[in-house]
């Protein structure tokens, strides 16, 4: 029984008793679940520092306009796809994924350090994609690992406690960033970064253990055989639309992470305060709505929260494309919250359910899904802002988010039709 369908038959009254204290449970009183939910705490203060103010670094430090800023990302989407790639594949077969990320997260802190005084557009895009491949989606294979091996039926409960550890860490992040900007500049930015990986990586050399092997792919997979095995599991029909789903939202997101500092900055003309603000209040609306979210998948399963956060990102993009000033922002990022919360927190636990036995791959595949879109977006909406103006951004990004409604369709008609869904 796959991990979607466990969810799907699940009694509906259990969501109650999950929220009141079972899943959470679970995280506070198991080692690793709660090491993983410290981590993702850590790197969501850090991410939410660095990630929204990333642009303006570029563009007030490095001297870059907006297709530069795009070009940022688009080597980091490369970077991070070819890393998590070969995390997915290899560890899938080997079960040892804790060393990858020993590596990745070391790796980071000298990395970390050395951006803080960079100047160079060149050196600096290379040390942030460098620094980005220490990702903290690659967790989640792990956790997937460790469910299995205690078939452990509340895997999307316990996923989404988890991942509001991120949740809260970037309500703190970008809420202080801007602070930390306006008074140590962006060398204190990313030196406060560095001292948070090396807590991170602190806790996951300590607390993060890989699970037993199970649900693995049969040994006898080597070589060309995995390759042609995995391909064949990806190009499932549920699992391609998918996936063709992730890689529109993902485009979409490069006009909130990439181009939405810039446009606050330019348009709407606020400060570095202003900007971590719009990006904190998210969060804040974020961990309700998850709790709220946890409620409808017990009753109803995943894909209808996909569904509703999926459609609350043409609303999000198309209402930012008219809006010139700063007061909206706070009620708009409503919005955003539900299609984060629906599209990261349960599109990560419905991948795996749509690959159950190559739960490394299914994370790899779903985060190089959703940087493929950005490795053409990125670039192409510095244009459009460069050359074009601001409003078309969002209004790209908007159809965008349509059409990922109707790749999503494809995918759940798919999935029902090849039983993994009710």
């Amino acid at each position: 029984m796959t991990g979607t369908s466990r969810v799907l038959s699940a009694k509906p009254g259990l969501a109650s008793r999950m929220l009141s204290g079972g899943a959470i449970e679970a995280v506070m009183t198991d080692p690793v679940f709660r090491s993983i939910f410290i981590i993702l705490i850590i790197q969501g203060v850090a991410f939410g520092s660095q990630m929204p103010f990333m642009p303006l670094w570029a563009t007030e430090r490095l001297g870059v306009g907006p297709v530069e800023v795009g070009t940022i990302s688009l080597v980091t989407s490369l970077a991070t796809t070819a890393f998590g790639l070969g995390y997915g594949v290899v560890t899938d077969r080997t079960r040892r994924r804790v060393p990858w990320l020993v590596v990745a997260f070391g790796i980071a802190i000298p990395l970390r350090i050395a951006i803080a005084w960079t100047e160079s557009f060149v050196v600096g895009t290379l040390l942030y994609a460098a620094i980005s491949i220490a990702m903290f989606t690659l967790f989640f294979a792990i956790l997937g690992d460790w469910l299995r091996h205690r078939n452990d039926e509340r895997g999307a409960e316990i996923s989404n406690i988890v991942r509001l550890g991120f949740t809260i860490g970037w309500l703190i992040g970008s809420f202080g960033a801007g602070r930390v900007v306006a008074l140590y500049g962006f060398d204190g930015l990313f030196l406060t970064t560095a001292v948070l990986q090396v807590l991170s990586f602190a806790v996951l050399v300590l607390g993060v253990r890989d699970a037993p092997f199970v649900n693995i792919a049969p040994v006898a997979e080597v070589g060309g055989v995995v390759a042609k095995s995995v391909w064949r599991d990806l190009m499932q029909a549920p699992m391609a639309w998918y996936l063709l789903t992730t890689v529109c939202t993902g485009a979409a997101s490069v006009a909130r992470m990439t181009m939405l500092p810039l446009y606050l900055r330019n348009v709407v003309k606020v400060d570095t305060d202003s900007v971590g603000i719009v990006f904190g209040i998210e969060p804040v609306y974020e961990i309700p709505i998850s709790l709220l979210a946890a409620t409808i998948v017990r009753r109803y399963g995943v894909v209808p929260v996909l569904y509703i956060g999926i459609a609350a990102g043409v609303f999000y993009f198309g209402a930012i494309a008219f809006t010139s000033t700063f007061a909206p922002f706070l009620a708009i990022e409503i919005l955003y919250a539900i299609v984060v919360t629906a599209t990261f927190g349960f599109g990560i636990v419905h991948v795996q359910s749509l690959l159950p036995k190559r739960g490394g791959t299914a994370i790899a595949v779903y985060n190089a899904a959703s940087t493929v879109g950005p490795v053409v977006a990125a670039p192409a909406l510095g244009y459009v802002a460069e050359n074009i103006g601001w409003s078309p951004v969002f209004v790209i990004a908007s159809v965008l988010m349509a059409v990922a409604c109707g790749t999503f369709m494809m995918s759940d008609r798919a999935g029902r039709r090849a039983g993994l869904l009710r």
